[in-house]
Protein backbone atom coordinates (compact mmCIF):
# COMPACT_ATOMS: atom_id res chain seq x y z
CA UNK A 1 0.00 0.00 0.00
CA UNK A 2 1.65 3.34 -0.78
CA UNK A 3 0.18 6.77 0.02
CA UNK A 4 1.65 10.14 -1.34
CA UNK A 5 2.34 12.78 1.09
CA UNK A 6 -0.49 14.77 -0.73
CA UNK A 7 -3.18 12.05 -0.11
CA UNK A 8 -2.16 11.59 3.92
CA UNK A 9 -2.63 15.58 4.08
CA UNK A 10 -5.65 15.82 2.20
CA UNK A 11 -6.95 12.99 4.52
CA UNK A 12 -6.27 14.28 7.21
CA UNK A 13 -8.00 18.03 6.22
CA UNK A 14 -10.85 16.35 5.26
CA UNK A 15 -11.20 15.05 8.67
CA UNK A 16 -10.34 18.51 10.09
CA UNK A 17 -13.41 20.09 9.19
CA UNK A 18 -14.92 19.44 12.10
CA UNK A 19 -12.82 18.68 15.22
CA UNK A 20 -13.38 15.61 17.04
CA UNK A 21 -14.69 17.45 20.11
CA UNK A 22 -17.81 18.53 17.51
CA UNK A 23 -18.48 15.35 16.41
CA UNK A 24 -21.66 13.67 17.70
CA UNK A 25 -20.01 10.71 16.65
CA UNK A 26 -17.14 8.78 14.69
CA UNK A 27 -17.70 5.76 12.01
CA UNK A 28 -16.13 3.19 10.57
CA UNK A 29 -17.66 1.94 7.49
CA UNK A 30 -16.83 -1.04 4.82
CA UNK A 31 -18.83 -1.94 1.47
CA UNK A 32 -17.95 -2.24 -1.92
CA UNK A 33 -18.10 0.16 -5.69
CA UNK A 34 -19.88 -1.73 -7.51
CA UNK A 35 -18.75 -0.24 -10.72
CA UNK A 36 -15.10 -1.42 -9.89
CA UNK A 37 -16.50 -4.16 -8.48
CA UNK A 38 -13.80 -3.54 -5.50
CA UNK A 39 -14.31 -3.34 -1.95
CA UNK A 40 -13.47 -0.55 0.51
CA UNK A 41 -12.77 0.78 4.18
CA UNK A 42 -13.74 3.80 5.70
CA UNK A 43 -14.05 6.32 9.12
CA UNK A 44 -16.14 9.08 9.28
CA UNK A 45 -17.31 11.91 11.47
CA UNK A 46 -21.00 12.91 12.42
CA UNK A 47 -21.35 16.36 12.92
CA UNK A 48 -25.06 17.93 13.81
CA UNK A 49 -24.97 21.65 12.33
CA UNK A 50 -28.95 21.32 13.08
CA UNK A 51 -31.48 19.06 14.85
CA UNK A 52 -32.31 17.05 11.66
CA UNK A 53 -28.82 18.61 9.40
CA UNK A 54 -25.12 16.98 9.96
CA UNK A 55 -22.14 17.28 8.46
CA UNK A 56 -20.43 13.70 7.51
CA UNK A 57 -16.80 14.18 6.32
CA UNK A 58 -15.39 10.45 5.91
CA UNK A 59 -12.38 8.97 3.84
CA UNK A 60 -12.80 5.79 2.10
CA UNK A 61 -9.87 3.46 0.76
CA UNK A 62 -11.18 1.61 -2.36
CA UNK A 63 -8.87 -2.04 -2.56
CA UNK A 64 -7.45 -1.69 -6.27
CA UNK A 65 -5.41 -4.43 -7.85
CA UNK A 66 -2.79 -1.59 -8.77
CA UNK A 67 -2.11 1.36 -7.12
CA UNK A 68 -4.03 3.35 -4.55
CA UNK A 69 -7.55 4.78 -4.86
CA UNK A 70 -9.29 7.01 -1.94
CA UNK A 71 -12.16 8.99 -1.88
CA UNK A 72 -12.35 12.26 0.62
CA UNK A 73 -15.54 13.29 1.06
CA UNK A 74 -17.32 16.36 2.69
CA UNK A 75 -21.31 14.91 2.99
CA UNK A 76 -24.05 16.60 4.25
CA UNK A 77 -27.53 15.06 5.34
CA UNK A 78 -30.67 15.80 6.63
CA UNK A 79 -32.22 12.93 8.79
CA UNK A 80 -36.43 12.65 8.32
CA UNK A 81 -38.54 12.30 11.08
CA UNK A 82 -39.69 8.62 12.19
CA UNK A 83 -41.77 7.80 14.86
CA UNK A 84 -39.73 4.43 15.61
CA UNK A 85 -36.18 3.79 15.94
CA UNK A 86 -35.13 3.87 12.36
CA UNK A 87 -33.34 6.51 11.20
CA UNK A 88 -34.25 7.29 7.89
CA UNK A 89 -31.84 10.01 5.39
CA UNK A 90 -30.89 11.59 2.47
CA UNK A 91 -27.80 14.40 1.05
CA UNK A 92 -25.35 15.20 -0.78
CA UNK A 93 -21.63 16.51 -0.70
CA UNK A 94 -18.53 17.11 -2.45
CA UNK A 95 -16.14 14.61 -3.01
CA UNK A 96 -12.69 14.37 -4.09
CA UNK A 97 -10.88 11.43 -5.55
CA UNK A 98 -7.30 10.66 -5.55
CA UNK A 99 -6.63 7.89 -8.04
CA UNK A 100 -2.40 6.78 -8.03
CA UNK A 101 -2.26 3.53 -10.42
CA UNK A 102 1.32 2.01 -10.36
CA UNK A 103 3.39 2.51 -13.63
CA UNK A 104 3.52 4.96 -16.13
CA UNK A 105 -0.47 6.18 -15.72
CA UNK A 106 0.55 8.75 -12.65
CA UNK A 107 -1.31 10.38 -9.77
CA UNK A 108 -5.20 11.75 -11.06
CA UNK A 109 -7.25 14.03 -8.74
CA UNK A 110 -10.92 13.88 -9.61
CA UNK A 111 -13.75 16.25 -8.07
CA UNK A 112 -17.20 14.89 -8.30
CA UNK A 113 -20.77 15.39 -5.99
CA UNK A 114 -22.18 12.74 -4.09
CA UNK A 115 -25.56 11.84 -3.71
CA UNK A 116 -26.78 9.05 -0.60
CA UNK A 117 -29.67 7.42 1.18
CA UNK A 118 -29.14 5.58 4.23
CA UNK A 119 -31.22 3.66 6.80
CA UNK A 120 -30.00 2.93 10.74
CA UNK A 121 -31.11 1.67 13.73
CA UNK A 122 -31.09 4.62 16.75
CA UNK A 123 -28.78 3.91 19.63
CA UNK A 124 -25.35 4.56 21.13
CA UNK A 125 -24.32 2.50 18.55
CA UNK A 126 -25.41 3.54 15.24
CA UNK A 127 -25.85 0.12 12.17
CA UNK A 128 -26.57 1.89 9.10
CA UNK A 129 -26.85 0.91 4.88
CA UNK A 130 -25.98 3.78 2.68
CA UNK A 131 -26.09 4.11 -1.14
CA UNK A 132 -24.05 6.58 -2.26
CA UNK A 133 -23.86 7.73 -6.13
CA UNK A 134 -20.45 9.68 -6.53
CA UNK A 135 -21.02 11.29 -9.84
CA UNK A 136 -17.38 12.27 -11.55
CA UNK A 137 -15.40 11.30 -14.65
CA UNK A 138 -15.73 7.94 -13.35
CA UNK A 139 -19.41 7.47 -11.97
CA UNK A 140 -19.67 4.89 -9.20
CA UNK A 141 -22.22 3.05 -7.28
CA UNK A 142 -21.15 2.54 -3.79
CA UNK A 143 -23.27 0.34 -0.87
CA UNK A 144 -22.05 0.24 2.17
CA UNK A 145 -22.52 -0.49 6.03
CA UNK A 146 -21.60 1.01 9.11
CA UNK A 147 -21.00 1.84 12.57
CA UNK A 148 -21.38 4.91 14.67
CA UNK A 149 -20.38 5.11 17.76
Amino acid sequence: MRFTHSTVVLALSMLSIATPAAADMFGVRAGVYTDAEKPFIGVELLVPLSHSVYLNPNVEYVFVDDGTLMTFNADFHYDFPTRSATLVWAGAGLAVINSNPEGAGGNSTDVGANFLFGLGRRGAVVPYIQAKLTVADDTEFVIGVGLRF
